[in-house]
């Protein structure tokens, strides 16, 4: 019951790659690791729910004892070990976690862009869950307060046995070897009990009862939540990163480097990925055409639609929709797009 699920082995460049979406600048360090010798054994594997909503499943076990270093954005994470043990960092703030310690779970508000270390050992095993809520999507969830701190906050906590059990069933390998709609609505339905819970049980805690007057009245976050604001209700669509800016009163570099500096990721990435999840859940679940998705996400170009929705996502927008759709009229879709 211990071991991984799967005896795969997980190199830097998968490492590096399935973390991209999550961090900034990670560096590898591992003891006699030669550089080529996979770091990892196991599954590692990394969804987009919902945009600003990712789920990370681990179930590995170290091989050299890897330390990870890397800027995690700003955002709340929720962490859930289920087997094994975790030791990790967060800014200054370091934390064990897993049944043998003393709790499973971990809510942790970052405001801004921190640093963060996983801190492995030689043969050491996790089975985790790690969510990540980005600060658009608590502010779109009305939770935005969360993150009104002058630094990052961790609230332990301890799902029921109930969670414990759902969560868990996502391992299975039957589960693991999954990739389809029905595994993506698991794996939302997983999510959002897990964000359920941990929120529910910091609802009372720190991370509601203190608010930084600082960064509630700064005028710089005022603009960035009415440029969240601009996008979320779609006056944003079609408006280039100057066109923001001229919008919001502010000149482009300052906009970008307050972007980065509060989100953790640079203003042309979250956009770029931002439309093309709409225009994902547009295939998926709107049953569009790719014509009309490719416009959704801001491209002239079906193939060049194509060809950054495949870089995002691992798959071509015909192979998204073939997902959701039986009978002919899926496989006869231009494989190309």
């Amino acid at each position: 019951m211990g071991q991984p699920a799967f005896k795969h082995g997980i190199g830097a460049r998968e490492l590096r790659e399935l973390s991209k979406p999550l961090v900034n600048r990670q560096r590898l360090e591992a003891p006699a690791w030669d550089r080529r010798t996979a770091l990892l054994d196991g599954h590692m594997s990394v969804a987009e729910l919902q945009p600003g909503m990712r789920l990370r499943l681990a179930d590995v076990r170290d091989r050299f004892g890897l330390t990870s270093r890397a800027e995690l954005p700003a955002g709340l994470k929720i962490a859930l070990v289920i087997k094994g043990t975790a030791r990790v960092r967060y800014g200054p703030h370091e934390v064990h976690l897993g049944p043998e310690a003393d709790s499973t779970g971990l809510v942790v508000a970052l405001p801004t862009a921190t640093e963060f270390a996983r801190l492995g050992r030689p043969g050491g095993f996790e089975r985790t869950l790690t969510l990540g809520l980005s600060p658009h999507w608590l502010a779109r969830h009305g939770l935005k307060e969360l993150l009104e701190a002058d630094s990052p906050r961790l609230v332990r906590w301890n799902p029921t046995q109930g969670l414990l059990a759902q969560a868990s069933r996502l391992f299975t390998p039957d589960v693991l070897a999954r990739d389809d709609t029905a595994h993506h609505l698991q794996l939302s339905g997983v999510a959002l009990s897990l964000a359920g819970e941990a929120l529910t049980s910091i609802a009372s805690g720190p991370l509601t009862r203190q608010r930084s007057l600082t960064a509630r009245g700064a005028p710089g976050d005022r603009r960035l939540t009415l440029l969240m604001e601009l996008i979320d209700s779609g006056q944003a669509g079609g408006s280039t990163q100057a066109e923001l800016a001229r919008r919001l009163g502010m000149s482009l570099s300052n906009l970008q480097r307050r972007f980065r500096a509060q989100r953790g990721e640079s203003l042309g990435r979250f956009l770029r990925r931002y439309y093309l999840t709409l225009a994902r859940d547009a295939l998926t679940r709107d049953a569009v055409g790719i014509e009309s998705a490719a416009e959704l996400a801001g491209y002239s170009s079906a193939p060049n639609f194509a060809t950054a929705f495949k870089r995002e996502f691992g798959l071509t927008p015909s192979e998204c929709r073939a997902a959701t759709r039986t009978g002919p009229a899926a496989a006869e879709a231009d494989p190309r797009l």
